[in-house]
């Protein structure tokens, strides 16, 4: 039987946050139809919580082998063709009882398949808030396709688990990059997009995002190719989708943002006490991005740190080396 709205979890070892994500998915004023965990061979209590939770009724699957983390994301692609709508939730991560009502209401009109997601609000192990992703003031915007891509293109923000997949009932066009550990949800995003009839922000924060001294992107970042890289191949990607060569101002743009990411990463590491690792990052993306826009990179980059954290006291996780 077909379902409206599917929720995949997938999850690796995922004792400490998986019975918080079951009972905001349980919480839900439109539950889900199914919720199906996927589970990538933990060898922790995640079976055990999972099979003894009482909140909604749940299918848990254990893969016969460990995928990988994205192999796993294309394992809950599979459910595309039997439902309307497609969440795939990580399981340290946590959704707003009105996540599905909203989201699935701004695609509702939508004939074929499309893509919402919302601010995510980012916490730590403790949920204490570290950060959100924009201005909460609930602006809806409906994003033509050059703009999505462009967005795409620049990394723009755009959390797993603030985004809802319309799948129509049809099978996923494309899956989840093996070989881009980091950034390929950013590229799944960008391919999934240009088959989409519509493609839908919202800005409330009906998301929650975990930083936790376990994250995938956490074990990644000490590999160059993942975390710089990549992330240049990405927005490669991502702006080839757009159909047109793109001109040398926007070149430099990339270039430009590619040079402040970067910083931002090599500050971090270098305050974590790894100066070793931040010169390599510097030499390799002064290496794409050419002198110029890197130094303009690094204007901004000290500018932010001493506007957010400094004067602004934002607070940070100690292992997050992307802000």
């Amino acid at each position: 039987m077909k379902s409206r709205v599917i929720c995949a979890i997938p999850v690796y070892n995922g004792e400490q946050f998986i019975q918080q994500t079951l009972e905001s998915v349980a919480a839900q004023t439109q539950r889900p139809d199914r919720v199906v965990v996927l589970d990538n061979c933990s060898t922790d209590r995640t079976p055990e919580i999972v099979k003894n939770f009482r909140g909604l009724a749940l299918e848990y699957v254990r893969n016969p082998t460990n995928l990988g983390l994205f192999g796993n994301f294309n394992r809950a692609l599979e459910l595309a063709p039997e439902t309307d709508y497609l969440h795939i939730l990580h399981a340290d991560d946590l959704i707003e009882p009105r996540f599905y009502e909203v989201l699935t209401g701004l695609l509702e009109d939508c004939p074929g398949r499309g893509m919402a997601w919302c601010l995510d609000e980012r916490i730590d192990e403790n949920n204490r808030r570290l950060s959100v992703s924009g201005r909460p003031n609930g602006r809806v915007r409906v994003l033509a396709m050059d703009k999505f891509l462009r967005l795409k293109a620049e990394i723009g923000n755009q959390a797993f688990c603030a985004t809802l997949l319309k799948t129509a009932y049809e099978p996923a066009p494309c899956k989840f990059r093996l070989d881009m550990p980091i950034l390929g949800d950013m590229v799944f995003w960008a391919e999934w997009g240009t088959h989409c009839k519509k493609i839908v922000t919202v800005n409330l924060p009906l998301a929650k995002y975990r930083w936790h001294g376990r994250n995938e992107t956490v074990s990644l970042a000490p590999n160059i190719q993942s975390l710089i890289v990549d992330e240049w191949r990405t927005m490669q990607i991502c702006e080839s989708l757009r159909g047109h060569r793109a001109g040398p101002v926007r070149w430099f743009k990339l270039k430009g943002l590619l040079a402040v990411r970067s910083g931002i990463k090599a500050k971090r590491f270098q305050q974590l006490g790894n100066p070793a690792y931040a010169r390599e990052i510097v030499r390799v993306a002064r290496g794409i991005t050419g002198p110029v826009p890197w130094v303009l990179g690094q204007v901004l980059v000290q500018l932010r740190e001493l506007l957010v954290y400094k004067l602004g006291g934002r607070p940070r996780h100690p292992k997050n080396v992307f802000s």
